[in-house]
């Protein structure tokens, strides 16, 4: 599957181009415009749409056709900011189904005094392609007990090259023997990007990139002092809790499980008898701390949903860790991470003493507001649960295709 390249003309730099962002999420459906050109990126129309219940489960599309109508009506309220309408589009995904690999891939070059090009390159990423696709689809098959799921490479991501044992930034033009590189492939089902490409084309719209979620949000967060010292970065949604590890300079693995905010809504309305509705307003009253009925069961209910979700989190990192050690920076963002007792409750049990944190891990809930990558012109996207739209939306504006970031490696740091 080819997607739009995102490559500017030089004789349009300064004009401005439109995306249509989509975040389609187990609860909420999110959708944004962004305005941008070679050196600004801005958010100028953003809305919210409650998703109906059916429409998604576990952060995958279950009906197409409700989640189709959801973005329709989202598009009608971001003309009430702007009269753009982009006709490329990029969506967020997330779910248990996204399947992250990473491998490190090793070339004895036949002639080390010739100097390192980018087909080279783009033939040891190729060679990977295949081994990678094999350890997702494994993956994909011992969570599901399915085999032969048919799964697309939608995104890889280098993290790192070394030329004859040093780290190199821009490999393009050295010399040397052995070159090795670590590169993060991410697979995802192809009915789930079927039904993408099916909803982008009942808006109107052409499927420019589908993104995972969480390397959004990594890479919007991303300065000098967390490529030099990592990251663990959280994003706790209604359906799904995903986990991105940013280690050695660039995001070497997610992980995704099927837990998240809707897990204590539910146990709310089961056990106190209430409608989904009813117990989604009585959690964020409870979050938001207001006073409620019933405060001592729901506060009981809530913690221990929490304690599962630690369970969650703690399998994920030891997963992602592979023996080596964990950044101490640790983010969250999502609806579900605004959940009262959070932060508290992973304090409580002490999780350093359970993973391999480098140094006492710091906590911190990162919001919209915090993402200054882009401008947010009308001041919608503030708060903790816009944090991934806000990702999105940047990187939907500095999008290109894989092919030619790899090329620019001149101008990034890989």
């Amino acid at each position: 599957m080819k997607f739009w390249n995102g490559i500017f003309d030089k004789k349009d730099d300064n004009f401005f181009h439109y995306r249509l962002i989509l975040d389609i999420g187990t609860e909420y459906l999110k959708a944004a415009i962004v305005e941008y050109n070679r050196d600004e990126q801005s958010i100028i129309s953003f809305s919210r749409i409650k998703q109906d219940y059916g429409n998604m489960d576990g952060g995958a599309i279950t009906n197409i056709n409700g989640v189709a109508e959801k973005c329709r009506e989202a598009l009608l309220k971001l003309k009430e900011y702007t009269p753009h309408r982009p006709q490329e589009v990029i969506c967020g995904i997330a779910g248990e189904f996204v399947k992250g690999v990473s491998l490190s891939l090793d070339r004895v070059r036949e002639k080390p005094d010739r100097m390192i090009d980018r087909k080279e390159l783009r033939e040891l990423i190729r060679e990977g392609e295949k081994l990678a696709y094999e350890k997702a689809a494994l993956m994909a098959e011992m969570e599901t007990g399915f085999k032969d799921i048919e799964l697309e490479l939608i995104k890889y991501n280098i993290v790192e090259i070394r030329v004859d044992g040093y780290r190199v930034m821009t490999p393009c033009k050295f010399q040397g023997r052995n070159l090795n590189m670590v590169v993060f492939y991410t697979f995802v089902p192809l009915v789930q990007i079927g039904a993408l490409h099916t909803i982008a084309g009942e808006i109107g719209c052409q499927l420019a990139a589908v993104v995972p979620e969480p390397l959004a949000v990594a890479e919007a967060v991303s300065n000098e002092e967390l490529f030099e010292f990592g990251a663990v970065v959280i994003d706790i949604g209604g359906g799904t809790t995903d986990i991105a590890l940013i280690r050695n300079g660039g995001i070497e693995g997610t992980r995704m499980f099927a837990m998240g905010g809707r897990a204590f809504t539910r146990s709310i309305a089961q056990n106190l008898n209430l409608t989904m509705k009813e117990a989604e307003a009585l959690k964020l009253d409870y979050s938001r701390g207001r006073m409620i009925d019933n405060y001592e069961l729901v506060d009981k209910l809530v913690r221990a949903d929490l304690s599962i979700l630690y369970q969650g989190i703690e399998l994920s990192l030891l997963e992602l860790a592979q023996g080596e050690l964990l950044p101490g920076n640790v983010y969250f963002c999502g609806g579900g991470s605004a959940m009262k007792g959070l932060i508290s409750g992973l304090r409580r049990i002490d999780i350093k003493k359970r993973l391999p944190f480098a140094r006492e891990p710091v906590f911190k809930i990162l919001k919209g507001l915090d993402l200054d990558c882009i401008q947010d012109v009308h001041n919608l996207l503030n708060d903790v649960e816009y944090t991934t739209p806000r990702a999105l939306a940047y990187y939907g504006a500095k999008c290109v295709c894989d092919e030619r970031r790899m090329i620019n490696f001149e101008s990034q740091r890989i």
